[in-house]
């Protein structure tokens, strides 16, 4: 019976000093020996992952920008199965939206186009959006009443206290779409809201691409980190949050070491260990 692992990136695999553990790659390589598909499934871009991932990554799948783009790997630019993309139409009511609560945001260009974008900011100060625009150096511009779709995404952050019950009423303005709630992977604090088209996420995606790969939600298990990992943690057949998670995720998910001490690997020795795999 053919049997799947995903796992997200950034705070799950990835750890703490931009690097991927030899002990979650050895993991990760004995599973591929074992015929268990090996899929990775983040947030990021095509762009931001292949710059941030190891030359030797031994898994099979990529499912990026949280479910805008699957691909095979290790090639994925090449070997693209699915993408999805915002209309221009879209791209204006979500626009119109960020406005109207004053948010500061960026709108990325449509797959493969996803590390490119325009921005436009409200609040005078946030150092987060600072950071992601260096990040971004020579690949933005503000929007200066200048704009048009597709998208693959819009992006918004936030440092504010009511992150969540602004997450709601985003979620509830934008309820054509799909609205998700993650953590900033570079200050580890600033929230970002990101829309994307409607029923795209990460389980949405994992689950197509289980289909076509023949294996059932039962026989797969999922390592996560943070709140847009959730849909794909209750979708899978076991999943498992790092330690550096929400305390809200681990009071419902198995709970392993952080992604500083191969929390991934521990993860697939429960599996194991389960008889799953």
């Amino acid at each position: 019976m053919q049997r799947m692992m995903i796992t997200d990136f950034d705070g799950t695999l990835f750890r703490s000093d931009r690097t991927v553990a030899d002990e979650d790659l050895e993991s990760l390589r004995r599973l591929g020996e074992q015929g268990v598909i090996r899929v990775i499934a983040t947030g990021r871009n095509l762009y931001s992952f292949m710059k941030a991932a190891p030359a030797d990554l031994p898994v099979d799948y990529l499912v990026f920008s949280t479910g805008v783009g699957i691909a095979r790997y290790p090639d994925p630019a090449a070997n693209m199965i699915r993408e999805a993309s915002l209309s221009h139409e879209a791209c204006l009511y979500i626009k119109g939206v960020f406005d109207s609560f004053g948010l500061d945001y960026m709108v990325h260009g449509a797959v493969p186009e996803g590390h490119r974008f325009v921005y436009h900011r409200h609040a005078p100060e946030n150092p987060d959006f600072d950071t992601r625009l260096s990040f971004y150096d020579g690949f933005s511009e503000p929007i200066n009443g200048h704009f048009s779709g597709p998208a693959s995404q819009f992006l918004a952050i936030t440092r504010e206290v009511r992150a969540s019950a602004l997450f709601a009423e985003i979620s509830r303005a934008l309820s054509d779409f799909t609205v998700i709630r993650t953590t900033s992977p570079f200050d580890g604090a600033s929230t970002w809201l990101e829309v994307f088209p409607k029923g795209i996420c990460k389980s949405e995606a994992v689950s197509y691409l289980a289909e076509q790969c023949g294996v059932s939600p039962a026989q797969t298990m999922a390592v996560g980190n943070d709140y847009n990992d959730e849909d794909l943690l209750h979708w899978s057949g076991k999943g498992f949050v790092v330690a550096n998670a929400p305390d809200d995720l681990k009071a419902c998910f198995a709970s392993v070491s952080d992604n500083d001490t191969c929390g991934v690997s521990e993860a697939i020795g429960r599996w194991a260990a389960s008889g799953s795999c």
